[in-house]
Formats: structure tokens, C-alpha cells, sequence
């Protein structure tokens, strides 16, 4: 019997147009005017790593630690891009001179009183720069006591620091992970909770205060219980289907890399098509009113994918630094978030964190819907 109502299920999913036109298609035409619209950002990202040219001018006649360690900052590393680039100068004009062509992007000025940076706009670069002075002046004073009592140590105590300087690059500025690809993540989490759509639909044809069909399914020997399950499982089928497809269309024909393993991103996908198709099933239990059973799921899907990011992809630092809590509920800056830390530091504990959170919230909306929807009894049909 499950078989076969989950066969009914997916055929019946498969026959409705305004399901294939919002769930199936609609993500692809979202994605081909986000790639129209800033898809050459994300090839050519400005904000993405590379090598940076700077230049060293210095004043003083004694040998300046900072330098050993722009030295040590200069090295390649396993493979990775090096962070800088670094050509000496011998006077501030002739680096001047070279700013201002093009050659490098700012330079160090090294005197007596200390370490300046100057750099022909505030930016990117410009901010590297800064954060390189910053840690190395936050850790001058071990610098100077190892050079004062252990000179042997110093080349050590340089690469130890310069490590440290290094995690700039690898953390503080997101790798080669582009801002404007947030897009096409929070474009998966809205995808995902349109499957909301999908199981209200469902449970119009099941339950009989809802609609003739479903009284006509009361009637029948069907267990309400198994027609739910397998209605579920048919509309997670269809929208992880769906977002597979879209995920393909965005990595192979639009040609835009997501930063992460396909496999990983189908799990990371289906899980939000579960939260989808959970919350779907608890505004449907929830909602006895016809019209609220339409719009509450398209409000739903459309006010959590605008705070994952979809219209404006710095809404979820604003949220952060005012609601937190919101960015730990909202299912779809849950998906963005997880496909944003797979992308760029791989499976770290945000990743399994974020993940766990979206399988608490499937397991708490099908608690709910269980308690509203098992002990309901009609009068007559």
C-alpha cells in the first residue's frame, strides 16, 4: 500500500503545472538572471586571494624583523598562492612612483618610529596590508625580547609569527570563495523551502476538513499515517530532484563552481528539502483556513530566503550583529551558511552544527504535525 501511494503521490506531483513551473523551473530562471546579472564577478571576483604586489622602503640602518617576516609571508607554500609579493625600494618617492603606475598595489615605509602603510585607497588590499602591521605590532614585544635575549631563536620566533600572519589568508578573508556565490546559495535554500508548497498540497488531498478529496480518502481502508509518510517521501523526492538539477545547471551550464563536492551539496540540499516539506506538513496540520494554507508557506519560503541573503547578501551580517538567534533558526540561512563553510574551510564544527540544526527542526515540525494530526475525528463525512 505505501508503494503504491507513493507512486500516486509522485505521479500526481509530476501532473501539477504551477509545481514544475515554481519548483522545477523557477530556481533555473532565477539562476540564469543572478549569471546574467553578476556571473562574471564570481570568475573575476576582486575580493577573491591572490598574490599581492607591495613594495618596502626603509629608512633605518638596522635590519628590521618585519621585513624577515614580508620574507617569510613572500614564500609558497604546500602549493597555496603566496600572500605577497614583495619589491624593495630605496626611497619613498620611487615606491610612490610605483603605486601610482600600477606595479603595486601600496607599500610599507620602515623608520625609526615604526611601520607605516600607505596605499592609494582603503580596500581589499589595503586591508591586508593593515592587518599584517596590526598582528606583527601585537607581537613586536616577544619579537624583541627573543632578539635581545636569545638571538639564536629569532628565525624560528619569525616563521612561528609569520604562521600566525598567514591565517589572514586562510580565514579572515574566505580563500577563493566569492561573495556574490552567497547568491546562488541562499537561491538553494529558498529552492529547498518551496517544498513547504508541495506537502500543504498533499495534505489537502488526505485530510477530510480540508477538501472533498480528502473525505473521499478518509472513507477509504488507507491509513492516514502511511498516505502522510508517503506523501512526504514523494514530495522529498521531487524537490531534492529539483535541486540536484539546479545545482548541475549552476556548476555545468552556467559554469559557476559552488566551492564544494556534488555529493556533499546533494546531502546539504536535501536536508533543506526535508526542513521544506516538515514545515509544510505543520502549516498544513496548523492551518484549517484554505487561503492561509496557500499563502502562509509562500510568505514562509519568501521572508526566510530574504534573510539568508537572496535579495541582499549582507543582511546576514546585519542580523548577526543585531538577532543573532535569527540566523540559528532561519532554515535557509542554515543551508546558505552550511554550503558557504563547506565552500571555504571544509567540515568544521559550524558545518555539523548548522546541519544538526536542520535536522532538529525537521524532527520538532513532524512532532507537532504527529499530536495535531493523529487524534483528529469528525463527526461525520
Amino acid at each position: 500500500m505505501f508503494g503504491r501511494l507513493y507512486t500516486y503521490q509522485l505521479k500526481m506531483l509530476a501532473g501539477q503545472k504551477w509545481v514544475i513551473g515554481w519548483n522545477f523551473l523557477f530556481p533555473l530562471v532565477l539562476a540564469t538572471a543572478f549569471f546574467l546579472g553578476f556571473g562574471n564577478l564570481i570568475s573575476d571576483d576582486p575580493d577573491s586571494m591572490s598574490t599581492i604586489d607591495i613594495g618596502i622602503v626603509s629608512t633605518t640602518s638596522e635590519d628590521s624583523p618585519f621585513i624577515s617576516v614580508i620574507d617569510e609571508l613572500s614564500k609558497e607554500t604546500d602549493g597555496d598562492v603566496k600572500l605577497l609579493n614583495a619589491t624593495t625600494y630605496t626611497s619613498k618617492e620611487e615606491a610612490i612612483k610605483a603605486m601610482n603606475k600600477g606595479t603595486i598595489s601600496g607599500f610599507y615605509l620602515i623608520a625609526n618610529s615604526g611601520i607605516e602603510t600607505i596605499v592609494p585607497f582603503n580596500g581589499y588590499n589595503a586591508t591586508i596590508l593593515n592587518e599584517i602591521v596590526r598582528e606583527y605590532e601585537n607581537k613586536k614585544a616577544v619579537l624583541e625580547d627573543i632578539m635581545r635575549d636569545h638571538p639564536e631563536n629569532m628565525e624560528s620566533a619569525v616563521q612561528m609569527i609569520s604562521k600566525d600572519l598567514s591565517i589572514i589568508k586562510e580565514h579572515d578573508f574566505s580563500g577563493n570563495t566569492s561573495q556574490y556565490i552567497q547568491y546562488f546559495y541562499a537561491l538553494l535554500g529558498m529552492a529547498s523551502l518551496f517544498g513547504s508548497w508541495i506537502s500543504t498540497a498533499m495534505l489537502e488531498g488526505i485530510c477530510a476538513d480540508k477538501s472533498e478529496h480528502g473525505k473521499r480518502f478518509e472513507c477509504s481502508p488507507s491509513g492516514k499515517l502511511t498516505a502522510i509518510l508517503a506523501g512526504m517521501l514523494a514530495g522529498l523526492t521531487f524537490q531534492s530532484l529539483s535541486n540536484i538539477v539546479t545545482v548541475l545547471y549552476i556548476e555545468y551550464v552556467l559554469g559557476i563552481s559552488l566551492g564544494a563536492p556534488l555529493l556533499n551539496i546533494a546531502l546539504i540540499t536535501t536536508i533543506g528539502s526535508a526542513v521544506g516539506i516538515a514545515s509544510g506538513v505543520l502549516i498544513g496540520a496548523l492551518c484549517k483556513n484554505e487561503h492561509l494554507r496557500v499563502s502562509i508557506p509562500i510568505i514562509y519560503s519568501m521572508v526566510c530566503s530574504f534573510l539568508s541573503g537572496l535579495m541582499w547578501h549582507q543582511i546576514k551580517q546585519v542580523i548577526e550583529s543585531n538577532c543573532p538567534i535569527v540566523n540559528r533558526i532561519n532554515p535557509a540561512a542554515l543551508l546558505t551558511d552550511s554550503l558557504y563553510v563547506l565552500a571555504t574551510y571544509g567540515k568544521i564544527h559550524e558545518y555539523y552544527l548548522d546541519i544538526a540544526t536542520m535536522l532538529i527542526i525537521i524532527v520538532i515540525c513532524l512532532i507537532i504535525s504527529t499530536i495535531s494530526l493523529r487524534r483528529r475525528k469528525y463527526a461525520s463525512l
